[in-house]
């Protein structure tokens, strides 16, 4: 068996010939209804926007999520209870079924302060994986917004359908969700990895504002695909 690589923030484990495992985690801390939480936020949305990073990174790379693993610092009731709840309806809204959910609480000693810790893992069949080629002149393009914190959209249901769009043409080279880093972040490092240079433009966005919890995903393509996503803002060239 070959042996277990990382691409960006994910660890591939070839399975044989056939297949590969993809890893993704993210983790959130001192968001919560705890005493030493810096931020207000109800648990049930803790654990649907911290799940929606690594979900987000799995179904990004072509392969499909098939179980979540969370490690909550808290206990069960009422904090982790409600935090499993929103993995569940994250995992829903992304239009999955037959995801395993597991994990652990923190029940022997009281905590004051909300953590999360999670891992989603994912299977790609042999070809699945969308880690193209990529060449001077591609186009950069950008759906979502970038936001943070209280500037999240909490009625929002992801990119995850943009996404699909994606995933579903040819000419898309590689696709990357934006987060706490930013937009031209991500893009630098698309860049690097296909030995290019990105180069900006002007769009409207402020591409190295924070996008949080993956409120953006950013795509290299070949310039003449740009066209066919007219909802989708090109935010530069790969040179």
């Amino acid at each position: 068996m070959n042996a277990p690589y990382k691409r960006r923030d994910l660890v591939i484990i070839p399975l044989g010939e056939e297949r590969n495992m993809v890893l993704a985690c993210d983790s959130c801390g001192g968001l919560g209804f705890k005493p030493g939480d810096v931020m207000s936020c109800a648990p049930y949305l803790v654990g649907k926007f911290t799940v929606r990073v690594a979900l987000l990174e799995v179904m990004a790379s072509g392969a499909r999520p098939i179980a979540v693993s969370d490690g909550l610092c808290c206990e069960m009731n009422p904090t982790g209870k409600g935090i499993m709840r929103g993995i569940e309806d994250e995992i829903a809204v992304c239009g999955l079924s037959g995801v395993m959910l597991t994990g652990s609480t923190e029940e022997n000693f009281p905590t004051s302060m909300t953590g999360i810790g999670l891992t989603v893992l994912g299977i790609a069949e042999k070809g699945g994986l969308r880690f193209g080629t990529g060449q001077p002149g591609d186009a950069a393009l950008l759906a979502g917004t970038p936001a943070v914190g209280s500037g999240v959209d909490i009625s929002d249901d992801g990119c995850y359908a943009k996404l699909a769009r994606l995933l579903d043409c040819e000419d898309v080279v590689e696709i990357v969700p934006a987060g706490s880093k930013g937009i031209m972040y991500e893009a630098n490092l698309l860049a690097e990895l296909h030995g290019l240079s990105f180069v900006p433009q002007a769009c409207g966005v402020d591409l190295s504002a924070s996008a949080g919890p993956a409120t953006c995903i950013v795509a290299m393509c070949r310039p003449e695909t740009a066209r066919e996503f007219p909802d989708f803002t090109e935010i530069g060239t790969f040179k």
